[in-house]
């Protein structure tokens, strides 16, 4: 019998995703971690109180994980709720909190930052934005979590990628000016199946989630990871520099592709940005194999592009783009 052995088409290039091209070098795990479960949890409460500057701070199963459980967890304190959702944003703060039967309204960011926001219970907001990149200031944070509160309601931050900024997080003002905020180990870890997040809160919430989630859904391996991730301190330095220097990279090869009123946004992960032949772009580089995430928005659709991970994966990229030029010119000679 003969096996065809040649491949017909290479593996896909996802740069759908938003996690740094360089992983977090972690020591062997000890084989007793195991049956460590008790002292991990204790050393991981102390640890992270220091790291986050928070008095109360929740481990969960990844970031959806926290989303979810803060989802049911309203509609158990008040029944459905009136969200408003700052856009662009993560997917799944729409999905799981409709999912939880409360009432999401997308709207504008910047309509939300110049303070029209419509009446709501909760409000969802990603600093900095995803995929724009804007940081929104802590000063402009605690005006908005002080008016949620005046009104009997709730400030919700995503903070998931604000590690590569080196700003500082809001949930050191949580006691000053209570709102909640969700952090993530993956993005800035490299680490994309750590499925390890925080939800820094007021005690009340946070001991609530917990009954949402679950006492045992965090394992002692997870502990474990999230101890070395407060403890690599010189690491997060460097890797802030990596990153720097290869959003610059991937800026560098899309600007060729673009005109020069064309807005270039840059995050630690990723580039994102708007152009006439955004979607058309988008189906070219999956006809290709290379996947792009896209974000519709009122100005239009927006691209958003991870950075390679390896030197063939920039060479693949850096090919196909050069293809997506000719198809443009080829366009605008036939146009």
């Amino acid at each position: 019998m003969f096996i065809e052995t040649r491949v017909a088409k290479p593996a896909k290039l996802d740069l759908s995703g938003s996690v740094a091209p360089d992983e977090l070098p972690l020591p062997a795990m000890p084989a007793d971690i195991w049956a460590k479960a008790d002292v991990l949890r204790s050393n991981f409460h102390a640890r992270a109180r220091q790291y986050f500057d928070c008095e109360s701070v929740l481990a969960v199963t990844g970031i959806e994980s926290g989303i979810s459980g803060l989802a049911r967890l309203f509609q158990t304190w008040y029944g459905s709720m009136r969200v408003v959702l700052a856009e662009p944003s993560f997917d799944q703060w729409d999905k799981r909190f409709r999912r939880a039967s409360h009432i999401v309204l997308d709207w504008p960011v910047d309509m939300i930052l110049e303070g029209e926001i419509p009446e709501c219970d909760v409000l969802i907001l990603a600093r900095p934005v995803n995929p724009t990149c804007e940081l929104i200031s802590i000063e402009q944070v605690k005006a908005l979590a002080h008016r949620l509160r005046h009104q009997g309601g709730w400030l919700i931050l995503d903070e998931a990628y604000l590690d590569w900024t080196d700003e500082p997080s809001y949930a050191a003002c949580i006691d000053e000016c209570p709102a909640i905020v969700l952090r993530s180990v993956a993005p800035f870890s490299g680490l994309a199946g750590a499925n390890l997040a925080f939800v820094c809160a007021p005690k009340a919430v946070c001991s609530a989630l917990l009954h949402e989630v679950g006492t045992q859904a965090v394992s002692a391996p997870q502990w474990w990871l999230a101890l070395q991730f407060f403890e690599a301190e010189a690491w997060r330095r460097a890797q802030r520099v990596r990153l720097q220097q290869a959003v610059g990279r991937l800026e560098r090869l899309w600007s060729t592709r673009l005109g020069v009123d064309d807005a270039l946004y840059k995050g630690g992960y990723f580039v994102a940005f708007r152009h006439a032949e955004t979607e058309v772009w988008a189906q070219q580089l999956e006809r290709s194999g290379i996947l792009v995430r896209t974000y519709p928005t009122e100005q239009g659709v927006l691209i958003r592009c991870g950075v390679p991970k390896t030197e063939a994966d920039w060479l693949r990229l850096e090919l196909a783009l050069q293809t997506l030029k000719k198809h443009s010119n080829k366009a605008e000679k036939e146009g």
